[in-house]
């Protein structure tokens, strides 16, 4: 399921077909298939067609020179009470390819927040068209593997070609008896069809030889699920990051529903990839003809340049006369019903007209939204890099004087040291190094973090929360050792060497938050701190401030009270405040 508070593109899949014969009859024929399972009915000559109150179906084609088709639409809008619900289904034959494209938009009411998931239509279409990805196909099932296809599977993840997920997962050891693995790995198949290739290790020969083939970093365990992202790069161990997995455990686990953010960081992904150009650039009669204020289908266009009659009111009696004319009477009458007709069909394509316009604004402004919130962020990533940088370069220059002193004392050997464990990837990287953290109490639930890997800057939220955890361990260690400020005064000093931003720190919430949102932010704490074993904490690290997650780090210092640490009580989702949508 998506939720709808940032875009009206709920869902987006786009599918590749390697022949286009019998592209627009295959995509007719299901969608029909579709319509009539929903409506009972499935109207596909072109124009507008009502199916009940509530819902307008509207079917469009674009012809070559010669008159054969080019490209199809289907778009079904339907108005319901929180919302506005628009799929459209666009395919295209041309000389660079053969597509389809399935998109679902979703315009809320104020203050709805309805919830929209994958169209059952992309499943169908997937089964009739056998699409391809690159050098892969699109299933509705996971293809199985054997070790003497691992090399196929390689060509696969390592296809330049490839724009979609693989998701390749292995059976375990010893399946649970409760059948939960199985029915989960069903599940996430079953949804990510479409959006991914689907592969399944046949036994451990086949693992063991795909760990030999991708290497140690790269594989997937028995009993793991691993989603591959495009551009893999097996000779570089780094580059494993990137291609999140879920382990046997948790895949067994009845409480973890990590499987199911797989699910949706595959779907996310599909509707986050760009349309590919031929699709973009394809345009309808109707939509050339609203550029220019012209006619379709010898009808008056409803856009701009066009103008619905306006009709002098007909009579309802014929013109008195000593002898009226009951047979002209009639035909008065007759046409005036007529024209009355009329009216309404002009009054009704208008209203369309202008509820499409409606939606296709919507839809603009949540575009540009998007776009000065990427600028902003990639404007915010690149002074986080520069800071990176700069921190970068004066560790180096510290670590170069303290050697020359030790070499100068004869010390060498205490020069060298292993090398050190980089950033962490992923959050539960990061809870598994919190033992570390000396000056650092996490009381924090573990679930509500795991939930930011499922984002796709989950990698980057965790670096930068790890280092948000160590500025907050550094900042204990100092005042174990006297420093008398706070964090934020800790992160002005040059005792902390900038390794967090002060305006990435925020000590109190507003007023108005803390009065409607409050009990959000009170998390466990050592009954030592407060005998509830809970305590209100509005101190918080930014971890990012763009979007709806924008993940936080809430805390109390106690490093002057009984634990003398850091207690951290929250790391998370942005929590309530005014600006939550």
């Amino acid at each position: 399921m998506t939720d709808l508070s940032d875009h009206p593109l709920a869902h987006r899949t786009v599918l590749t077909v390697p022949d286009a014969e019998t592209l627009f009859e295959d995509v007719r024929r299901t969608s029909a298939r579709w319509l009539l399972g929903r409506y009972g009915a499935a109207p596909l000559e072109p124009g507008r067609h009502r199916l009940d109150r509530a819902t307008v179906l509207t079917n469009q084609t674009a012809c070559l020179p010669d008159g054969s088709e080019r490209a199809i639409r289907l778009q079904l809008r339907e108005e319901r009470e929180e919302a506005v619900w628009r799929t459209t289904i666009t395919a295209l034959a041309s000389e660079d390819m053969a597509a389809v494209s399935v998109g679902l938009e979703v315009f809320p009411d104020e203050g709805a927040r309805p919830r929209a998931g994958r169209p059952k239509l992309v499943r169908d279409l997937v089964a009739a068209l056998r699409p391809e990805d690159g050098s892969a196909r699109l299933t509705l099932d996971a293809q199985c593997v054997e070790a003497g296809g691992v090399e196929t599977l390689m060509d696969v993840l390592c296809d330049p070609e490839r724009r979609l997920p693989v998701v390749v997962a292995a059976d375990p050891v010893r399946p649970p008896v409760d059948g939960l693995w199985s029915e989960r790995l069903e599940r996430i198949v079953r949804q990510a069809a479409g959006a991914a290739s689907l592969y399944r290790l046949a036994d451990l020969e086949a693992v063991d030889a795909f760990r030999e083939a991708i290497g140690e970093d790269h594989g997937v365990a028995p009993g793991a699920v691993r989603t591959y992202l495009t551009d893999v790069d097996p000779a570089w161990g780094k580059d494993a990051s990137r291609h999140r997995f879920l382990t046997a455990a948790r895949m067994c686990d009845a409480e973890d529903r990590a499987w199911f953010g797989m699910v949706r960081a595959v779907q996310r992904l599909s509707t986050a990839a760009p349309l590919p150009r031929p699709l973009r650039r394809v345009l309808f009669p109707d939509e050339t003809a609203r550029r220019h204020g012209g006619r379709e289908h010898g009808r008056p266009g409803i856009g701009r340049g066009a103008a619905v009659p306006v009709l002098p009111p007909p009579p309802d009696t014929p013109p008195s006369s000593t002898n009226p004319d009951p047979d002209e009477a009639a035909r008065l009458r007759g046409e005036a019903e007529k024209l009355r007709a009329e009216l309404d069909r002009a009054r009704e394509e208008l209203r369309q007209a202008r509820l499409d316009a409606e939606l296709s604004a919507r839809s603009l402004a949540a575009l540009e939204e998007q776009r000065d919130r990427a600028v902003s962020q990639a404007e915010e990533d690149m002074e986080t890099a520069l800071r990176a940088m700069d921190g970068e370069e004066a560790a180096r220059a510290e670590v170069y004087v303290l050697r020359e002193r030790l070499c100068e004392e004869g010390r060498y050997e205490e020069t060298v040291v292993k090398e050190a464990a980089g950033a962490p990837d992923s959050f539960a990287s990061v809870w598994e190094r919190l033992d570390s953290l000396d000056g650092v109490l996490v009381t924090a639930d573990a679930q509500r973090a795991l939930e930011l890997d499922d984002a796709q800057r989950g990698h980057i939220w965790a670096a930068k929360a790890w280092k948000g955890l160590r500025a907050l361990n550094s900042y204990a260690r100092a005042a174990k050792d006297g420093f008398k400020g706070g964090f934020y005064q800790y992160c002005s000093s040059p005792q902390s060497g900038g390794e967090w931003p002060r305006k990435q720190v925020a000590l109190v919430e507003s007023e108005t938050t803390m009065n409607r949102w409050g009990e959000e932010r009170i998390f466990p704490v050592p009954t030592g701190v407060d005998a509830s074993g809970m305590a209100e904490m509005q101190s918080h690290l930014k971890i990012d401030s763009k979007g709806s997650t924008s993940p936080r780090v809430y805390f109390l210092d106690d490093t002057k009270g009984i634990t003398g640490r850091v207690i951290v009580g929250y790391i998370g989702a942005h929590l309530t405040n005014t600006r939550t949508n």
